[in-house]
This record gives C-alpha cells, sequence and structure tokens, in this order.
C-alpha cells in the first residue's frame, strides 16, 4: 500500500502549527498582564483520604464544593 491509499484517522496539527499556537497563546497572555490582567494559575488538589471514605466523596463531593444554602 502506498500512502495515497492510507486515510489519517485524524487531522492533526502539526509540529509547526502546535509551535505557533504556543507563540500566539504566549503573545495574548503577556499583551493581558501588560494591560494590568492577572492569570490564576491552577493546580491539583487532591483528596485527603484519611478524613473521607470513597463514598462520602462520591455523594458529598458536590456540597462540599458549594457554598451553604446555595442550590446547584
Amino acid at each position: 500500500m502506498t500512502s495515497i491509499h492510507v486515510q489519517p484517522t485524524f487531522d492533526l496539527a502539526t509540529q509547526a502549527e502546535k509551535n505557533r499556537q504556543r507563540a500566539e497563546i504566549d503573545a495574548d497572555i503577556a499583551r493581558f498582564e501588560a494591560a494590568g490582567g492577572k492569570v490564576q494559575k491552577l493546580g491539583n488538589s487532591p483528596i485527603d483520604r484519611s478524613t473521607i471514605t470513597r463514598r462520602e466523596v462520591v455523594e458529598g463531593g458536590h456540597r462540599s464544593r458549594t457554598k451553604q444554602g446555595a442550590r446547584a
């Protein structure tokens, strides 16, 4: 089989396209910060499993992330 017979499964971006997008995003962030904007960098907050059971995580996870009295 030659390359003419092979259809790509996914239309993936090339490395050059990814690099262009990275540079564009970096420029956007730099402009935003120069205008006084602040970027909040979020990370993972692991659950302390020694104080909560798996069931409490699944069933009570939503309540623990909302303000008391707020309706979801």
